[in-house]
C-alpha cells in the first residue's frame, strides 16, 4: 500500500481487463506448432481483476478505523468505546483475515454467477439457434400441402412457413433475409425480451398484410382439380401450350402447379392438377408458347369450368371469380428491330374467362433465333402494401441504413423495396451472417413478386409451436417420414442438452467453484488462526480490564463487535466486489464450443437464494471462532503474573 503496488496491479488488471474484451475469440494459435490453444487472458484478467479488487480492500480498513474511533469517542457504553479504540489503534490487526474473507466471497460469487450464467447462456443459445421449439428445414422445393400437413401433426399448434436467402452487401459482407410467416410466428419465436424494444407480437404485427387475396375457393379434402380449357389459334399449326396453375394454400403461400399441356385446337381439353387436400385458392393461369417463325397468330383461350373432385369420387363445381387482370411477356435472342415481331397486349372478358392474345413471331431470316411467349392471367387483387422488415443493429451498420429507409432485396431473382419499420439488436436462427440480418413477412412479399413479376417463393423451412411436453413426439413424427432426413428437424431442448453437456463450457464452472471451496476453508482457517492470536497478544490488557471490574460478559460483547466488524465489512466488500467483477469477467469468459462469444450475449445471473447461502456459509466459522473465543473464560490473576513476570 505505502508503494502503490496495489494500484499499480489495478491497472495491470484493467489492461487485462480491456485486450480480453476486444478479442472474440478464447482460442489462439501457436506459433510453432501452428495448433489452438486456450487464450492465457481468459484466465488471467479474472484472476488479476479479483486479486486488484481484493487487496484495494486493505485501504478501507484505516477509513473504518477512523470511523470506529469517532463512534468510540462520541459513545458512552464501555463495549463500543473499547472496540472503537481498539480498531483505531491497529486497523491492519485483521487485514489477513478480512482479506481471505473477501476473496472466498468474491470467488463464491464468480462460481455463483458463472454457473448460473453459463446455463442461461446455453439455453439462450439454443432459442436463437432454433427459432422455436421445432424447426424443419426442407429439402428442395415443397408443394402445396406441405405446411398443412406438418401443422396436422398430432402435438403442433402452429406451423409458420419461411424462406431464407442471403443478401449482398458492400466489403464482401452477406446478411440474412428471412420471409416468415409472421401471423403465425408470433407466438413461438424464441426472442430473448433485451434483444428486442418490445415483446415479440407487437414487434411483428405490422409486417403481415391485413387482408386475405381474393381467388376461386378450391373446398378442403379436393384431391385433384379439373380445369377445361379451350385454346383456339392458327389452324394447322400444331401450336400447344404449357399451363400452370397459381393455387394459394391456407397460410397464403402461392405455388405453380403444373396443369399440363394444351393444344391450340380450338377443342375443349381438361386439364388435371393433382392436389394434396386443400383447402386452397386458385388465383392466376399461365401459358407458355413457343413463338411462331415467320408469322405472327392469334390465340384465345377460354376457361370452361372447375370441378373439385374428392376421394370419395364426388365432385363439386368451382365458379370463377368475375375479375381478372392478363399480361404478357417474351423472352428469347430475336434481334430483329421489326415492331410486328412484338407480341400484342392481351385482352380478357369474363363469363366465360377468356384472354386473347397475339403472339408475334420470329422473322424467317433469323434461323438460330427463338422465343417463347407467357401470358398470365391472374384474379384481381387490391393492390399490396409495401413491404415492411425489421432489421438488426448489424444489418443497419453493414448497410449504412436507418430506420424508416427503403432498401431494395432481391427474392427469386426480382427486386423488392423493402422498407425498415423496426430495429432489434439479434434475430433468431440469423447469427452466422456477418452483415446481420433483415426480417420480412412472407405472405407481404409474395403478393408483391405476385402483381410485378407474376413469380413467388415457396417455404425452405418451417417454423413449428408445439403443445407442452409434445416436442420429443413432434420431432420423432418428422424424423419417420419417409422424404425428410433427421437431420432436417431441429429441435430446441435437443439444442440445448448439447450445449449443456459441453465440456468447455463446464470447465470453466468446475473450476471457479474448486477455488470458491479452497478459499472459504482458507479463510475459515486464517480467521480462526488471526482472531485467536489476537487476543492471545491481548490477554494482558483484557486481565487489567477485569482487574478493574469491567464485567466479563461487556469484554465478550467487545470481542464480538471487533471480529463481527471485521467479518461484516469483509461480507459487504466481498459482495460488492464479487457484484462487480461477476458482471465485468463473465459476458467475456462464457464462450461457445468454437472459442467463440455466444450469440446472443450473456445475461449475467446472481440468484439471490445461493448467493445468501453463499454468505451464510462463509460467514458461520468466523462467527462461531469469534462466539468461542469471546465467551472463553480465562484467569485474569495468571495473566497479570505472567505480565509481571512471576
Amino acid at each position: 500500500m505505502r508503494a502503490g503496488a496495489d494500484l499499480g496491479l489495478l491497472a495491470v488488471a484493467g489492461v487485462a481487463y480491456w485486450q480480453l474484451g476486444r478479442q472474440t475469440s478464447g482460442a489462439v494459435t501457436t506459433a510453432r506448432s501452428g495448433t489452438l490453444g486456450i487464450d492465457p487472458l481468459l484466465v488471467a484478467a479474472p484472476a488479476l481483476a479479483l486479486l486488484a479488487g481484493t487487496v484495494l480492500t486493505l485501504r478501507l480498513l484505516p477509513l473504518v478505523a477512523r470511523l470506529a474511533e469517532r463512534r468510540a469517542a462520541g459513545g458512552r457504553g464501555l463495549t463500543a468505546a473499547l472496540a472503537g479504540w481498539q480498531l483505531s489503534r491497529r486497523p491492519m490487526r485483521g487485514a489477513g483475515p478480512v482479506l481471505l474473507l473477501v476473496l472466498a466471497v468474491a470467488l463464491g460469487m464468480l462460481a455463483i454467477g458463472q454457473g448460473a450464467s453459463w446455463t442461461r447462456s446455453q439455453s439462450d443459445q439454443a432459442d436463437f439457434a432454433a427459432g422455436a421449439p421445432v424447426r424443419v428445414l426442407g429439402a428442395g422445393e415443397a408443394g402445396p400441402g406441405r405446411t398443412e400437413a406438418y401443422a396436422a401433426l398430432r402435438g403442433v399448434r402452429e406451423a409458420a412457413p419461411a424462406v431464407r436467402t442471403e443478401l449482398p452487401l458492400s466489403g464482401d459482407r452477406t446478411a440474412d433475409l428471412l420471409a416468415l410467416d409472421t401471423a403465425h410466428a408470433a407466438d413461438m419465436m424464441l426472442l430473448r425480451r433485451d434483444l428486442a424494444p418490445e415483446p415479440v407480437r407487437p414487434l411483428l404485427a405490422p409486417l403481415g398484410p391485413r387482408t386475405a387475396t381474393t381467388g376461386a375457393q378450391v373446398p378442403a379434402h379436393t384431391t385433384r382439380l379439373d380445369v377445361t380449357a379451350t385454346l383456339r389459334g392458327s389452324p394447322g399449326t400444331g401450336t400447344s401450350a404449357d399451363v400452370t396453375a397459381t393455387l394459394e394454400d391456407g397460410y397464403g403461400t402461392p405455388y405453380a402447379v403444373p396443369a399440363g399441356e394444351l393444344p391450340a385446337d380450338g377443342h375443349r381439353h381438361t386439364l388435371e392438377l393433382p392436389l394434396p387436400g386443400g383447402p386452397l385458392k386458385l388465383t392466376g393461369l399461365q401459358l407458355v408458347v413457343s413463338v411462331p417463325r415467320g408469322q405472327a397468330e392469334q390465340h384465345r383461350l377460354t376457361i370452361g369450368e372447375l370441378t373439385a373432385k374428392a376421394a370419395d369420387g364426388s365432385a363439386r363445381r368451382i365458379p370463377l371469380p368475375p375479375s381478372w387482370k392478363v399480361s404478357s411477356s417474351s423472352d428469347g435472342d430475336v434481334s430483329s428491330p421489326d415492331p410486328r415481331t412484338n407480341p400484342k397486349p392481351p385482352t380478357v372478358s369474363s363469363s366465360p374467362l377468356t384472354v386473347t392474345y397475339g403472339t408475334g413471331y420470329v422473322p424467317a431470316d433469323e434461323p438460330w433465333a427463338s422465343a417463347s411467349l407467357t401470358v398470365r392471367a391472374q384474379v384481381a387483387q387490391a393492390a399490396p402494401p409495401e413491404v415492411t422488415a425489421v432489421a438488426t443493429d448489424r444489418f443497419l451498420a453493414s448497410s449504412g441504413a436507418h430506420t424508416g429507409q427503403r432498401v431494395d432485396v432481391t427474392l427469386s431473382g426480382e427486386t423488392v423495396p423493402v422498407r425498415i419499420v423496426r430495429s432489434v439488436r439479434e434475430l433468431p436462427t440469423t447469427g452466422d451472417a456477418d452483415g446481420g440480418a433483415l426480417l420480412v413477412d412472407l405472405r407481404a412479399v409474395n403478393r408483391v413478386l405476385e402483381r410485378r413479376y407474376g413469380v413467388s417463393v415457396t417455404p425452405t423451412e418451417w417454423w413449428l409451436r408445439t403443445d407442452p411436453g409434445a416436442t420429443d413426439r413432434v420431432a420423432a413424427a418428422l424424423r419417420a417420414l419417409p422424404d425428410l432426413d433427421p437431420s432436417q428437424v431441429v429441435v430446441r431442448d435437443e439444442t440445448a442438452a448439447q450445449l449443456r453437456d459441453d465440456p468447455f463450457g463446464a470447465g470453466p464452472e468446475a473450476a471457479f467453484a474448486a477455488a470458491a471451496g479452497v478459499a472459504a476453508a482458507l479463510a475459515a482457517v486464517g480467521f480462526a488462526v488471526s482472531a485467536a492470536g489476537s487476543l492471545r497478544e491481548r490477554g494482558a490488557e483484557l486481565a487489567v480490564l477485569r482487574a478493574l471490574g469491567a464485567p466479563r460478559r461487556r469484554l465478550a460483547r467487545m470481542i464480538a463487535v471487533e471480529q463481527g466488524v471485521l467479518v461484516a465489512l469483509a461480507l459487504v466488500v466481498g459482495t460488492a466486489l464479487g457484484t462487480v467483477l461477476a458482471r465485468a469477467v463473465i459476458p467475456l469468459i462464457v464462450l461457445t464450443t468454437e472459442a467463440t462469444r455466444p450469440v446472443p450475449g450473456v445475461l449475467v445471473r446472481l440468484p439471490a437464494g445461493e448467493v445468501a447461502v453463499l454468505l451464510a456459509a462463509v460467514a458461520v466459522t468466523p462467527l462461531v471462532v469469534t462466539a468461542a473465543l469471546a465467551v472463553r473464560r480465562g484467569d485474569p490473576v495468571v495473566s497479570l503474573r505472567e505480565q509481571g513476570g512471576e
